[in-house]
């Protein structure tokens, strides 16, 4: 349950950091008050997301396609909607996962994995406050036009799946684009956050946690 869960933060088609520049301290300041602008701008999102799974046992990526709903700020709706029927909602404190056999309600604030997970969720997603983040050591780089972070975990809960995370924005630095999850096997997945749709209304059913 928990390698499922953890998933559902995940990441899509792989991209190439090749000529990746580290920031200087002064260009880190600019392009983390241009990230956090956007993020406290940022009221709600919907967006389609294709995410990609990479194991050694395969000899092709898995993929997946579904929908993401976020409204600040702590409600998002992570749906699975190919090639199977899988949902995520946080809703506050509660988190209910459904797959098209059971359903399960979790209380976050009982669960310290799940509130360290929620809140990696959280901020990735919105992209906001991530140098300022106790989870992770991040540094920020830049590859081309596209700048992104790369976080590596400090707790050991996260630290026992993931050896790092990758966040990476769109050129403009108003959200992000894509998240990369690196497992310490060295297996990986990309989830690409695509037709996105800002601060639109989106009705309250849609986080409903029963």
């Amino acid at each position: 349950m928990l390698r499922s869960f953890v998933i559902l933060l995940t990441c899509l088609s792989a991209l190439s950091v090749m000529g990746q520049t580290k920031l200087t301290s002064e260009q880190e300041k600019q392009v983390l008050a241009k990230m956090d602008q956007s993020s406290n701008a940022l009221r709600s999102l919907q967006c389609d997301f294709v995410q990609s799974k990479r194991m050694k046992i395969l000899s092709k990526e898995m993929q997946s396609k579904g929908i993401l709903y976020f409204k600040k700020p702590d409600k998002i709706r992570w749906q699975y909607t190919s090639p199977y029927d899988y949902t995520f909602i946080m809703n506050g404190d509660k988190v209910q996962i459904k797959s098209a056999k059971t359903t399960k309600s979790i209380d976050i604030q009982g669960n310290k994995i799940f509130r360290q997970i929620s809140t990696i969720i959280l901020n990735t997603i919105t992209g906001g406050g991530i140098k300022n983040s106790s989870d992770f050591n991040v540094e920020l780089y830049k590859s081309g036009d596209i700048y992104f972070a790369k976080m590596q975990p400090k707790k050991k809960e996260v630290k026992q799946v993931y050896s790092s995370i990758e966040v990476y924005f769109n050129s403009a630095l108003t959200m992000v684009d894509t998240i990369k999850m690196i497992e310490k096997s060295g297996e990986y997945t990309v989830v690409k956050l695509v037709t996105p749709k800002i601060n639109a209304a989106i009705n309250e059913s849609v986080f409903k946690v029963n």
